[in-house]
């Protein structure tokens, strides 16, 4: 699992495809400008983005958060990023109070059925 925090986490994602860093760069830069640079993404308000990439990944964000990715998921809206090349990746918000949220992003083969229902 990778964890990002602030738009300067974005280097630790820089193996991904180009599509997915740009996402995930413009989720964080509306955390940054809305939330602050100088927060804590898990004590305060506004969250984090992650990168899921392997199933254990989903097991250990569930337990963290006290969330359902598998059975019965209530993500706030499903993106699908399509690269040019590479797989495919969801991406979903998971709000965990009225000012906390969690963008989840994974391969579309990894990601439950239920969320891909949603």
């Amino acid at each position: 699992m990778i964890k990002l925090l602030h738009v300067s986490d974005t280097s630790k994602i820089s193996h991904l495809e180009e599509e997915v860093q740009t996402y995930a760069l413009e989720a964080l830069t509306i955390l940054d400008e809305e939330y602050g640079t100088d927060r804590d993404p898990i004590t305060d308000l506004g969250g984090y983005v992650t990168i899921l990439e392997n199933p254990d990944d989903i097991q250990e964000l569930e337990e963290l958060h006290n969330i359902d990715l598998t059975k019965n998921p209530s993500p706030e809206f499903v993106d699908f990023i399509y690269p040019e090349r590479g797989p495919r990746y969801t991406a979903s918000l998971f709000l965990l109070s009225s000012d906390y949220g969690i963008i989840i992003i994974l391969p579309y083969n990894m990601t439950p059925k239920e969320i891909l229902k949603k």
